[in-house]
């Protein structure tokens, strides 16, 4: 670990936002990932429970900041991002475990010029049905995703270059929303690399009704995303709302196929995958409506 003047070469950027029964284990394993690496683990938590501070206090090498509780992930990432001070600076949440070449494997897809890496997730056993459900809602694009140039990586298990952010600068103006920042390497003809050897496993206590909650959330500023990138028109979004739960169903359905083993624990979450889906598609719908034609500047300004 570093001290708080000197630069590194890796922050990890851990969001604790809600749930924190994984969030020991997730700092556990960072630790052993990150161990003989000049590397800094930054703890940002909005979960507003004890248990989150009791946990960053069993690793001294860990700081922790607050925000208020409700924050959502991306305002979480864009805090410890300003605090980091690694030259590569990775993002994860609380509720995922990392394998212990997982830092190492970050590095070195850096290393090879992308200017962000993400790994494969996978799910812990005996997760219940609303984890179960999040997972797959989230993270069944990389399910069995092949290593190297893709278009996305999921932003809770990621490494960038912090040259490339710096770059990216004009997309950090109210957080880190990963969609928002990757489109910019692509303008910039900047590549994101998936590597085999950064896997994540996704785990925890989740409620249904917290995460149907940040599900509308995170769908309403993807809807506002889409119509300010004119990828969408308003009228659009709101329209195709009652088709989306459809929609991710059968998509994330024939990811899933493809992963046998899986096959059974995501039958068994339909109905808290639809209830999630719902409140994704109603978010984008709320979110394309609303937002004002210059969606960024309104958020400079707020």
């Amino acid at each position: 670990m570093t001290s708080e003047s000197e630069t590194c070469e890796l922050s990890v950027v851990v969001a604790s936002a809600d749930g924190t029964a994984t969030l020991r284990e997730c700092l556990a394993a960072l630790e052993a990932a990150c161990r003989g690496i000049d590397a800094e683990i930054i703890v940002v938590d909005a979960s507003g429970a004890e248990a989150a501070a009791a946990a960053c206090e069993e690793f001294p090498g860990v700081r922790r900041s607050v925000l208020p509780q409700g924050s959502l992930v991306p305002i979480l990432w864009g805090a410890g991002l300003r605090e980091a001070r690694g030259r590569v600076v990775a993002f994860t949440i609380a509720q995922c475990v990392v394998d212990e070449g997982w830092a190492r494997a970050m590095l070195e897809g850096i290393r090879s010029g992308a200017a962000g890496v993400g790994g494969r997730l996978d799910l812990r056993k005996g997760s219940p049905a609303t984890v179960r459900a999040t997972f797959y809602l989230r993270y069944s694009a990389w399910l069995a995703a092949p290593r190297g140039v893709v278009r996305e990586i999921a932003g809770d298990n990621a490494a960038y270059d912090r040259q490339a952010l710096d770059a990216a600068q004009d997309r950090l103006t109210a957080g880190f929303w990963e969609v928002d920042v990757h489109a910019r390497f692509r303008q910039l003809g900047r590549q994101l690399l998936l590597h085999p050897g950064a896997t994540a496993r996704f785990g925890g206590d989740l409620t249904l009704g917290s995460m149907a909650s940040l599900r509308f959330a995170h769908g309403k500023h993807s809807g506002a995303f889409r119509v300010e990138q004119g990828i969408r028109a308003r009228w659009q979004m709101v329209v195709g709302a009652p088709l989306v739960p459809a929609v991710l169903f059968v998509r994330v359905a024939r990811r899933v196929a493809r992963v046998p083993a899986h096959w059974p624990g995501f039958l068994s979450a339909i109905g808290a995958f639809l209830v999630l889906a719902t409140a994704w598609a109603a978010g984008e719908a709320i979110g394309g409506l609303t937002a004002p034609p210059k969606l960024r500047e309104a958020l400079r300004a707020a």
